[in-house]
């Protein structure tokens, strides 16, 4: 939002605030609301004063050149060579003296910056130059001179007579988006009297009646609860006032012509957006406000053809759709230069449904912003005022015709009992109460016998008795408020488990040299197709951003893998893991049903020609850190998103808890990655749910004692999993052993039968109170072979 301040000085009928632009945006920043950006407009007046034309004679060489002098203020007059066919002796004029620098139109229309000098122009002295209006930066003229108006006194500076530009308030549009008055400048012009100590901006007319005849409005869906009209002759659409040409640009909006400028100057004025339609467009003497039928298009104001669906809300007539309702009106519909007769219409509409529409044609407007923010019935009556009493300034001729109106009603009036002693109750500071009636009062709140008459353009963020506390409090100042320490005891709050097992996880990942990401929540049908997620358990968006987020995923491999594929680009290693739901009728539990918990983790790096394992005890890891112990097992059944022979069931109390291992081709494909990649997923939610809090962890001193790896290589068939010989190799070394992991890569080859393969483990062997002995060491290695070649069909490799 772009607040002018020349327009609220229209609006408060001031030549001057009364505070310098920098207190003026410490105080709505502290009263109201931040203030981002302050920008000034116009042109840069200085060197340029007013100059009196004294002679002015044909060049004695040149037709289209003139030789002045001028009276600057100086003692002696100067003269001046001049090209402009208007200049004249007796005129004021804008003269650029030599050193002033003026910033212009180019020849191929980019601007240019000029030093004025002394100098010659065929061959008679010029010490300055008479100016055009572009060439100062004040309009788009270059017929001839600017010739000022009066009499102002020779040597003055040209700012001083002429308004040289504007102070623009930028403001984020989220802190103003409970606030839809706020969305035009009279809102602001209200506000900033009240901080200001000015006299408050009259109210808005919303009186209405209907009259005449030859225009009416039917209303066929119920998305518009509200619809204006008003039929006006006599008009024309000449160029708009140079003061509304000012302010709209000010405000960022291109004057486009006298009747397109009326209807955005009341917008940006009241914050309704409203629309002129040229009366004969309008098939028949009805406008129809419907949803739009399959098929039918609309050639917006933008030049574009939009194919409208039945989600579509739209202005219609009898034979065809006039404009996207709230949105954007349609070109064939559009006022033109000969227009006489004009169709005004205002209306409010579900802000739901614009938005959906504005998403789904990508046409982000300043008329869909506003109804977005959900506008009060009452606006529409304002705005069509407003319109036709700038008509009436603007075109004498211009009278209406026919009022015409449906579902239109004002709102209910609120009020609220309150007591002035709430205030001291809420917010601790002691205030009169006739000056907090003042502050209301200013406000435009109306306080009677212990009641406070909210006004309708407030309504929607004043519902009781503390928002009038705040009311008061903002505009008194909160740096009046005194802080206090809590005087009710703060208890602490019951443990959450699940989100103590989140913070958890996260510090133990994080350790581990894993990234913590944050993905979208939703994902592609080719995702929900690929990983054949059930058509039943699928949650379908109704509105998408895009072709590629239609659905919510089902599960978090996806996210992750793009995710993990996209990064590869830039860095040898990625290890990456979410803290982050996934969504699926009936996969929770209660009272979130629809949704459940997960910790999930990707990887791929350079060189990783199996990252199955950097996934693997990245899980254990985690599971430890939680509190569970933790083991994996060959899954009975695997989903497409997994690589059979090289996946694994996580297991906890013999409880499938999750799943490790490295991803399918397909998934790989879709992911656009051509290495392998490696994920975990744990069940968080269900973890908790069926396992209890974990234990504390306690903390065990690592052993003062030497450890020792033995590596052992065993022959085994193809069928049989690391899994088997690790839970083996652990239950013979018992205490001893620490960790038990794969030595080196699986081997087959030369030596190796086929069906079979060598898998080589190593064993840390370490006892708390003693160093092994050579003796101890041998025991326990041929315990460990024994164990495996009894328990399993692997053999000691020779």
């Amino acid at each position: 939002m772009r607040i002018s301040l020349n327009w609220i000085k229209r609006i408060l009928n001031v030549d001057s605030i009364g505070l310098n632009d920098e207190e003026l945006v410490r105080r709505l920043t502290l009263h109201l609301a931040e203030i981002d950006e302050v920008e000034t407009t116009g042109a840069s007046l200085d060197g340029v004063v007013v100059g009196k034309v004294l002679t002015c004679a044909q060049h004695p060489d040149a037709d289209r050149l003139r030789v002045t002098t001028l009276d600057v203020g100086a003692d002696d007059a100067i003269p001046v060579v001049c090209g402009a066919p208007n200049v004249a002796a007796g005129q004021s004029v804008a003269v650029a003296l030599p050193g002033c620098q003026l910033t212009m139109p180019g020849k191929d229309g980019e601007p240019v910056t000029v030093t004025i000098k002394k100098g010659k122009l065929r061959g008679q002295p010029s010490h300055g130059m008479i100016c055009a209006e572009d060439e100062l930066g004040l309009g788009t003229g270059h017929d001839g001179i600017m010739v000022l108006t009066g009499e102002p006194q020779p040597g003055t500076a040209l700012a001083e007579v002429l308004p040289s530009g504007d102070t623009v308030l930028v403001v984020d549009n989220h802190n103003i988006n409970h606030r839809p008055d706020l969305w035009g400048h009279l809102g602001w012009a209200r506000e900033i009297a009240a901080i200001c100590g000015l006299t408050a901006p009259n109210d808005p007319d919303i009186s209405w009646a209907d009259m005449g005849s030859g225009c009416a409005v039917h209303i066929a869906d119920e998305r518009c609860s509200g619809y204006r009209g008003a039929v006006v002759t006599g008009v024309a659409n000449t160029a708009s006032p140079q003061w509304m040409q000012d302010l709209l640009e000010a405000a960022g909006v291109r004057p486009l012509g006298l009747l397109v400028d009326l209807t955005n100057y009341v917008m940006l004025e009241l914050g309704e957006p409203m629309h002129a339609f040229d009366q004969r467009e309008i098939a028949g003497d009805t406008i129809v406000v419907r949803a739009a039928a399959a098929g039918e298009k609309l050639q917006t104001l933008d030049e574009r053809e939009r194919d409208l669906v039945s989600h579509d809300l739209v202005i219609a007539d009898a034979k065809r759709v006039l404009a996207l309702a709230g949105i954007m009106g349609g070109e064939g519909s559009g006022v033109k230069d000969d227009t006489s007769t004009i169709v005004l219409e205002a209306a409010t509409f579900q802000a739901a449904s614009i938005r959906h529409s504005r998403i789904r044609h990508g046409m982000a407007t300043e008329s869909s912003s506003r109804f977005e923010k959900t506008l009060y019935r009452e606006f529409a009556a304002a705005a069509i005022n407003r319109a036709i009493a700038l008509l009436s300034e603007l075109c004498p001729n211009a009278s209406v015709t026919c009022r015409f109106s449906a579902a239109a009603e004002h709102a209910d009036i609120r009020s609220i009992a309150y007591q002035h002693a709430d205030l001291t109750r809420y917010v601790g500071i002691e205030i009169p109460a006739e000056q907090q009636n003042g502050y209301l009062s200013a406000l435009g709140f109306v306080v009677a016998d212990g009641q406070v008459r909210v006004p309708w353009w407030r309504a929607k963020d004043v519902e009781e008795a503390t928002d009038l506390v705040e009311e008061i409090a903002r505009l008194h100042g909160y740096h009046h408020v005194t802080p206090e320490v809590p005087r009710l005891p703060a208890a602490t709050p019951a443990l959450n488990p699940l989100r103590s097992c989140e913070h958890r996880a996260r510090r133990v990942l994080s350790a581990q040299g894993w990234d913590e990401v944050q993905t979208y929540g939703f994902t592609s049908a080719a995702w929900a197709k690929l990983l054949a997620w059930p058509a039943d358990t699928q949650i379908q968006l109704t509105y998408p951003l895009s072709s590629e987020q239609t659905v919510m995923r089902l599960e978090s491999i996806p996210t992750l893998a793009e995710a993990v594929a996209r990064n590869r680009r830039f860095v040898d290693q990625v290890a990456i893991y979410e803290i982050g739901k996934v969504y699926g009728k009936d996969i929770g539990v209660a009272p979130c049903s629809d949704e459940t918990l997960m910790v999930s983790g990707c990887t791929a790096g350079t060189g990783a020609t199996s990252p199955f394992y950097a996934a693997r005890d990245a899980a254990l890891a985690l599971l430890a850190g939680l509190g569970y112990e933790a083991t994996y097992r060959v899954p009975d059944q695997l989903g497409p998103a997994w690589q059979s022979g090289r996946s694994a069931e996580i297991v906890v109390k013999g409880q499938a808890v999750g799943l490790v291992g490295e991803l399918s081709d397909g998934v790989r494909g879709l992911a656009d990655s051509d290495e392998a990649l490696a994920a975990f997923v744990i069940e968080l939610e269900r973890l908790v749910a069926r396992l209890g809090t974990p234990a504390p962890l306690t903390y065990s001193a690592p052993s003062r004692y030497q450890s020792v790896d033995r590596d052992f290589t065993f022959l085994c068939p193809e069928s049989l999993p690391f899994g088997d010989l690790m839970a083996a190799a652990c239950k013979a070394g018992g205490k001893l052993v620490r960790s038990v992991g794969m030595a080196q890569e699986i081997y087959r080859g030369d030596g190796v039968p086929d069906d079979h393969k060598a898998m080589s483990i190593r064993v840390l062997l370490q006892a708390d109170d003693r160093t092994l002995s050579e003796k101890e060491l041998r025991k326990v290695s041929d315990k460990i072979v024994k164990t495996v070649e009894h328990t399993t069909a692997a053999r000691l490799r020779a």
